[in-house]
Order: C-alpha cells, then sequence, then structure tokens
C-alpha cells in the first residue's frame, strides 16, 4: 500500500541517513519507525493502565497540591550543599 508524507529537510535527513544502513530502503526504515512508535505507546497504556502506578501519581498530585515539594532550583542548591561537606 502506498501513502505520500511531506518531511521537513532535518526529518528527511535523518530518514536517508537511516535508510543508508538498509540498503537505501526509506519505507523499511518507516515501518520500523511505526512499529516502535506503536510498542512504546502499548507499553505506555498498560504502565497508565497500572494500579500501582495510578496510586503512586494521586500521591504525587496530592503532594503537589499540599506543597511537600521542592523546585528544582532548591534541589540543585541541597545537592551542592551536600557536595560541598564531602
Amino acid at each position: 500500500m502506498r501513502r505520500q508524507f511531506v518531511l521537513d529537510k532535518r526529518i528527511n535527513h535523518l530518514l536517508e541517513e537511516l535508510a543508508a544502513d538498509r540498503g537505501g530502503n526509506r519505507s523499511q526504515v518507516v515501518r520500523e519507525a511505526i512499529q516502535v512508535y506503536a510498542d512504546i505507546e502499548a507499553t505506555l497504556g498498560e504502565v497508565e493502565a497500572n494500579p500501582k502506578f495510578r496510586q503512586m501519581m494521586a500521591g504525587s498530585a496530592e503532594d503537589i497540591r499540599a506543597g511537600r515539594v521542592l523546585s528544582q532550583k532548591e534541589v540543585k542548591k541541597r545537592a551542592a550543599g551536600k557536595n560541598r561537606s564531602r
């Protein structure tokens, strides 16, 4: 089945580079990329459906709402302080 796609220059360049390792077969690269993308989506769906993951995310959301989190700036500051004390 034939399809037509519009690629920007950067993506087209990547496609050509990847195809070079596959005997110039751009169709193979596209098929592999779609399969990898579908596999990633399926894995994410499984992770997100896991009750333990959902419970962990709900706990994280509650921590954020309650202010029990640190900014990245504060984490870096604390980490720098621990590194100096060593």
